[in-house]
């Protein structure tokens, strides 16, 4: 007779989880799966017929696959030792008049004195490395120049973010369930009976949504990097060379007559333009363009900043604009009359602030429409709010 393959299934239970266990186990047997040993990613099961198996995880004070010392002695009792998932051994009979591994609950609770001291005490030290990794993140968001959403914005590491997040609330719910084994000592050590509930909870879920959300953050992450790499979501060309669609303000309109480009100079230095250039930068959470022109007129320099974002999430395009100004004016707070703030009002736009640095002049635009976030910095002749325009041409740019 043909063996019957090996099944594999997730484990849909915590590997503390006894109760779960059990009964996940029961029911498994009730569908004809029997456990045969815990795989690499899964569980294996060997097919037979459906039967009514009793099934015990009894803690153990070490994972891996080492024997239990008393499997003799439960083997006399009628239970059959099958394997370890974690730190539980797992014993089953088919006899439903075999007695129970326990029926007192003092001598119960000795049963979980190692383990729970042990992983106690992992759990302290996963706490203090928690706490130490928050306090450094609050450390260095306090420290950083950025507001959060800018920072989020252009760092575009959302899967670094997502690994501290999902870290933070795996330790936290490990945690729980450690102490939940703690408590249950507790009440066996005071002579509590310990009932079984009546169906068993996929608590396993938890830890198997942790790994495939990481997994799939990490794709895409790879995929994103690979694409910066090949160009595909990032480059930057001298503005004589822009032979794509993208969105700019030209200086030269701006001035007008007698506008002379001033090229990036210094000796001995071939490549980008650093004067007159535009960029993007392709991130999850943005698309960013970036551009820089500089000339003269009569001799006297002119220069035109461009920073223009469309958010994935419309809603950060307003806690951006604030990071905005409050990066670009960072000193605004400590000497507000160097600057002449004012917030104006014009059709095409959601938001516009206009500065202007009374100490050494130019002017800085912020703007916001919808999804999408301009910030200008310029200095010159002109007045930018007599060109607003051509500012909200750039809000509705679409490529």
């Amino acid at each position: 007779m043909k063996e019957r393959k090996i099944v594999r299934r997730l484990v849909p239970v915590d590997f503390l989880d006894l109760d779960g266990m059990e009964l996940w186990l029961e029911d498994m047997a009730a569908n004809g799966l029997y456990f045969q040993k815990l795989g690499a990613f899964f569980a294996q099961f060997r097919p037979g017929d459906p039967a009514k198996v009793r099934w015990h995880a009894e803690p153990t004070e070490k994972g891996g696959t080492s024997i239990p010392a008393q499997t003799g002695e439960y083997a006399e009792l009628g239970w059959t030792y099958v394997g370890k998932i974690g730190y539980l051994a797992l014993f089953r009979t088919a006899d439903p008049d075999v007695p129970e591994f326990h029926t007192d609950p003092v001598a119960q609770s000795y049963t979980l004195d190692r383990l729970t001291r042990r992983l106690t005490r992992f759990v302290w030290r996963l706490l203090a490395m928690m706490a130490a990794l928050v306090a450094f993140m609050v450390w260095a968001r306090l420290d950083s120049a950025f507001g959060l959403v800018l920072s989020l914005v252009r760092s575009g590491s959302l899967y670094t973010n997502l690994v501290v997040l999902a870290d933070v609330a795996l330790i936290l719910y490990f945690s729980w369930e450690v102490w939940g084994l703690c408590r249950l000592r507790r009440r066996l050590r005071a002579g509590i009976p310990h009932q079984r509930p009546g169906c068993w909870r996929r608590t396993g879920l938890v830890r198997q949504g942790y790994t495939l959300l990481l997994s799939i953050a990490a794709l895409v992450q790879l995929g994103s990097t690979a694409a910066y790499l090949t160009g595909v979501t990032k480059w930057d060309l001298d503005l004589s060379d822009l032979d794509r669609p993208a969105p700019v303000l030209s200086l030269a309109e701006l001035e007008g007559d007698g506008y002379i480009t001033e090229p990036f100079g210094h000796p001995g230095y071939e490549g980008l333009d650093l004067d007159n250039y535009i960029s993007y930068d392709g991130r999850p959470l943005a698309r960013i363009y970036e551009g820089r022109q500089a000339g003269t007129v009569d001799g006297e320099r002119r220069y035109l900043e461009m920073a223009w974002y469309d958010l994935t999430l419309p809603f950060l395009a307003g806690p951006l604009l604030e990071d905005l100004m409050d990066y670009e004016l960072y000193d605004f707070r400590y000497v507000p009359e160097r600057y002449a703030v004012e917030e104006l009002s014009a059709p095409g736009f959601d938001r516009l602030v206009v500065a202007e640095d009374l100490d050494y002049g130019g002017q800085q635009l912020f703007a916001r429409l919808g999804s999408r976030v301009v910030y200008l910095d310029y200095t010159g002749s002109r007045d930018l709010t007599g060109h607003l325009d051509r500012v909200a041409a750039l809000l509705r740019w679409d490529g």
